[in-house]
């Protein structure tokens, strides 16, 4: 299930101390596609916080990016290195984030 929703989300970089901000466009168990006006790298790994209920902080690894317009960048994540937990709590995300998606 790929869920197309617009959730804000703060990106960390904790090797370089450096914080970007960015946008959901899609989301799914595995990964997701953001919108950004940070230039991510293919193959980095980030820290990435959901500003959303529940809570959610997961990291995930840059698959491929593209410029969309302007100076802002479209990148695939992959979510890595997660816990059984966190992969609950992004189940609640999907299903609560679902819900509130407009019938057509």
């Amino acid at each position: 299930m790929r869920l197309r929703k617009s959730i804000g989300v703060v990106i960390e970089d904790k090797h370089a101390f450096a914080r970007f901000h960015g946008t959901v466009a899609d989301i799914s168990a595995t990964g997701m596609r953001l919108l950004s006006d940070a230039y991510l790298p293919p193959l980095m790994q980030y820290a990435f916080a959901f500003k959303c209920t529940p809570p959610l902080v997961v990291r995930g690894e840059v698959r491929w990016v593209r410029a969309v317009a302007g100076d802002t960048f479209a990148c695939g994540v992959l979510f890595v290195e997660m816990s059984e937990e966190k992969r609950r709590t992004l189940h609640t995300l999907l299903e609560l984030e679902g819900r509130r998606v407009p019938a057509r």
